[in-house]
């Protein structure tokens, strides 16, 4: 009797402690990033490379983890996991893993981190996966990225396509115990889609669609974040949400979001050179999970952002004027000038006034050059690193020191179809227009903000430049001639 007792109470323990395991390995939280996608034209069938987001709330004892996917109709929901998911190849094989898709693992114990090359239960597992990369930010639980996993969908992308995923840990590397686990994840890579660009133009603006594969009608919600510079998603690390809403979507009525700012970052260091990132958020109804998207900023920060550049001619000197709005290792700058076809000369230097060559506020240069040419001149400004790497301003036009008038055009005649405009007192903007012979309007500036217009392709003949500046009522005409 007390045998029977004693095997009762050590079934009892044993459960329980099973089931203890199984509360403490808690596989949740996925996310999907979809890098690529195309369907194989042999198979029709689905082929994406992802990134794959997940939560592990780990058994104190748990060393090795597996992962393992499904197509949610093929997925072995009556699998028990007394023993090791395995295929039916293999002698005593339970042909859980028949019908999955991928299969991955990893080892993480006292701060290793690193993928599985091998499953060790059955070789014959389909497309097990050990070439991506995995990292880990710590939590209660933590949360992982497995970057680059190749998933093959059972059908064609054009289909919306449930997958399910299982998670489990063992405590040695020949993984033929099961410690805990947790089943069950049901997620999709390919629906909703979404795709988005991030302008370079400061200040910043992004624009992003979502759409979807499935019919009907659906709701959805998105965020948008700014990414702490680390290029992997996570709520808890990107906390800047720009951007959030919700949209009406269906096959045929995608959302479009439109070019957005996002004010005062969006022109703001450093935050203006960060990726962003699109995040469509799971609901209790059609998404259970999270879809990313990372709209990369291409943008290389300039070593010096220019606020504004100008060159004014007063008698025989030259006023040079600029501001900048950053200085990244900045060590000074060149005064460059150049007149017709002869080189750029040097015609002065002036040191960065930032200090160690960095700032993220306006500082104002100025610089005044002899100048008496009498044709017109032109001033760029090349600006040198700390590390003697160069890069230049916008270029100015100067008139020439007997040239008169608001408006000067060079060549004139022009050889071959191309005339440079060069304008003085455009403050406001100016309004150009050219016009031939039979009074037709052959080309038309509006708003222009610069004191030089590079007009080109211009066919031969006699034209009249027509200049309007802002908040006058008279155009300036100058007689133009293009003999090609």
């Amino acid at each position: 009797m007390k045998k029977i007792i004693l095997i009762i109470a050590m079934v009892a323990l044993g459960g329980f402690f099973y089931n203890n395991s199984n509360a403490q390995c808690t596989f949740s939280g996925l996310g999907v990033k979809v890098n690529s996608s195309y369907t194989d034209p042999v198979t029709n069938k689905c082929v994406v490379n992802v990134d794959l987001y997940f939560d592990i709330d780990h058994n104190a004892g748990g060393k090795y983890f597996w992962i393992h996917i499904w197509p949610t109709s093929l997925y072995p929901a009556s699998f028990n996991y007394h023993k090791p998911p395995t295929t039916s190849l293999i002698p005593g094989g339970n042909g859980a893993l028949d019908n999955s898709i991928t299969s991955f693992g990893y080892y993480h114990f006292q701060g290793a981190l690193e993928p599985m090359l091998a499953y060790p239960p059955d070789a014959n597992v389909p497309n097990f996966q050990s070439s991506y990369i995995l990292t880990e930010i710590p939590g209660n639980p933590d949360r992982y990225t497995a970057r680059g996993l190749t998933i093959t969908l059972p059908q064609s992308c054009d289909i919306p396509q449930s997958l399910t995923a299982d998670a489990w840990e063992s405590q040695s590397a020949d993984a033929q115990n099961v410690a805990c686990f947790s089943r069950g994840q049901q997620f999709f890579v390919n629906d909703p889609k979404i795709t988005g660009f991030l302008q370079c133009a400061t200040p910043r603006k992004y624009n992003f669609d979502i759409y979807t594969l499935s019919t009907g009608t659906r709701t959805t919600n998105y965020e948008v974040r700014i990414d702490n510079g680390d290029g992997v998603y996570n709520a808890t690390l990107d906390t800047m949400v720009i951007n959030s809403g919700s949209a009406s979507i269906s096959s045929t009525s995608p959302y479009h979001s439109g070019l957005i700012g996002y004010p005062p970052y969006d022109n703001t260091k450093p935050y203006a050179d960060k990726d962003l990132w699109v995040v469509v958020l799971k609901n209790a109804t059609d998404q259970p999970n999270d879809l990313y998207y990372h709209l990369i900023n291409a943008c290389i920060p300039l070593p010096v952002q220019f606020v504004s550049f100008t060159a004014l001619r007063n008698k025989e000197n030259v006023t040079l004027k600029w501001v900048t709005a950053s200085e990244l290792n900045n060590k000074g700058f060149y005064i460059e000038r150049k007149s017709g076809n002869g080189e750029w000369q040097v015609m002065g230097y002036i040191n960065s006034q930032a200090a160690d060559g960095n700032s993220n506020e306006n500082l104002f240069y100025n610089y005044i050059d002899y100048n008496n040419l009498k044709a017109v001149s032109q001033y760029r400004i090349r600006q040198v690193d700390l590390d003697n790497k160069a890069s230049y301003s916008d270029i100015r036009l100067v008139k020439g020191l007997e040239q008169t008038g608001n408006v000067v055009v060079f060549p004139n005649p022009s050889p071959d179809g191309q005339l440079n405009i060069v304008l003085d007192n455009i403050e406001g903007g100016a309004t150009i227009r050219l016009i031939d012979m039979n009074g037709r309007v052959v080309k038309e500036w509006i708003n222009v903000t610069t004191n030089k217009l590079n007009i080109n392709y211009v066919s031969s003949g006699m034209y009249t430049l027509r200049v309007w500046m802002k908040g006058t009522n008279e155009p300036l005409n100058v007689k133009v001639m293009v003999s090609k």
